[in-house]
């Protein structure tokens, strides 16, 4: 098993009288408060080089409290810069609304800053992004398949010209190329074409949140296309498990500390929300999409109004001592079969000593009872095995 921290850039500062039917635009934003939220993430994130996580990933999103990174460029380029041995990760540039080839040349650079250390993410978005860049959320998926494929070809090759839908490009040839060779992708996927299109290209895929079942059917599903279709044998360093995390030294005492900042969170989830997206997106989700979530065994998300213990009792967030939060995982990734853990320490608005707390007791006590769980076969033999690799198709 691989540990990672990952954290959503969160503001904290929304006001308790606010609710999911507010448009929580930028008059809540005092910047005084996001520059100290940037500073205390970037702590916590470097603090994990030293405990001796395997490396750090920072996401972005656009328009909202809930991720105040709108470029995962700028405080991955910050961490790079901040660390030595740790890998640096985005999960990821929303790919369809930004140019592929700047994409390109940023995880290119970065890579070469970091000595090697850099892992790219893509992501599709969510329907906001879209009304707010005014991108017709109808090509959403023609859009990302096109990007990914100049995306890779920008890492890979010399020279070349591109014509497409979206794309017609002359004589591109990104500088400078990245060390990695393949440069590592990976991305969230929860449809089924998303799974499918990161089966065929061996992108290794993420989940976030939902119950452990959801999680195993998306993983089996991976491994089920990546064979019957495409010929090859998917293990567990392609599938990537992230949950909201607090460890605490009682059970008692991690509940007390991320009891209110996982309902700061649930209180203000409004993405898609008529409120937050006053136009109709429609396109972003299709008729498979709903067709295949109905296999899976429970509700991909909480839904409003669920109570903090049943968020507990099916992960939303895992909360406890170590022993505690050791048992829950251990079963969450011998079930679900992935390799690759996020763990999102900074929950909502969660204090910045008991995440930095957390991290210390989770490297300390956690992972050293997890590491053997799910070891790729090849890495159990003694041979070196990069964890996640991307081919162009």
């Amino acid at each position: 098993m691989k540990f990672y921290t990952f954290d959503e850039t969160t503001y904290p500062g929304i006001p308790d009288d606010v609710g999911p039917e507010v448009r929580q635009t930028n008059k809540f934003c005092d910047p005084q408060l996001a520059a100290d939220t940037y500073r205390e993430h970037l702590e916590e994130w470097t603090a994990c080089e030293d405990l001796g996580y395997d490396g750090a990933f920072v996401n972005e999103h656009h328009f909202t409290y809930f991720n105040i990174n709108p470029s995962c460029t700028v405080l991955a380029s910050a961490l790079i810069a901040m660390t030595k041995r740790m890998q640096v990760g985005v999960i990821g540039h929303v790919l369809p609304l930004r140019h592929p080839v700047q994409t390109a040349e940023e995880f290119a650079q970065m890579d070469v800053l970091s000595g090697g250390r850099f892992i790219g993410g893509v992501v599709r978005g969510v329907p906001q992004e879209y009304v707010s860049y005014n991108v017709d959320p109808f090509t959403s998926r023609e859009r990302f398949a096109e990007c990914y494929d100049i995306l890779q070809r920008s890492l890979t090759e010399e020279l070349f010209d591109y014509e497409g839908k979206f794309y017609n490009l002359k004589a591109v040839s990104v500088w400078p190329k990245p060390l990695q060779d393949p440069l590592p992708i990976w991305m969230p996927a929860g449809s089924a074409e998303t799974i499918e299109f990161a089966a065929e290209r061996r992108i290794p895929i993420a989940r976030v949140w939902s119950p452990t079942a959801v999680f195993q059917d998306a993983f089996e599903y991976y491994r089920i296309v990546a064979k019957e279709k495409f010929g090859w044998d998917a293990g567990p360093e392609y599938a990537i498990g992230s949950r909201y995390l607090h460890v605490a030294e009682t059970n008692e005492k991690a509940i007390e500390e991320c009891r209110e900042a996982v309902m700061y969170v649930r209180r203000l989830s409004t993405f898609s929300r008529p409120v937050q997206v006053p136009a109709p997106v429609p396109g972003i989700q299709t008729d498979r999409s709903f067709e295949y979530r109905k296999r899976h065994k429970g509700p991909e998300m909480p839904v409003p109004g669920t109570p903090f213990e049943k968020l507990r009792d099916n992960g939303f967030i895992v909360c406890g001592d170590p022993d505690y939060v050791a048992e829950w995982l251990a079963n969450d990734m011998e079930t679900a079969g992935y390799g690759n853990f996020l763990g999102m320490f900074r929950v909502g608005k969660n204090d910045h000593l008991n995440v930095m707390n957390s991290e210390r007791l989770f490297a300390e006590r956690v992972m050293p009872q997890l590491r053997k769980i799910n070891e790729p076969k090849t890495a159990k033999q003694g041979s070196q095995v990069q964890p996640v690799a991307a081919d162009g198709g």
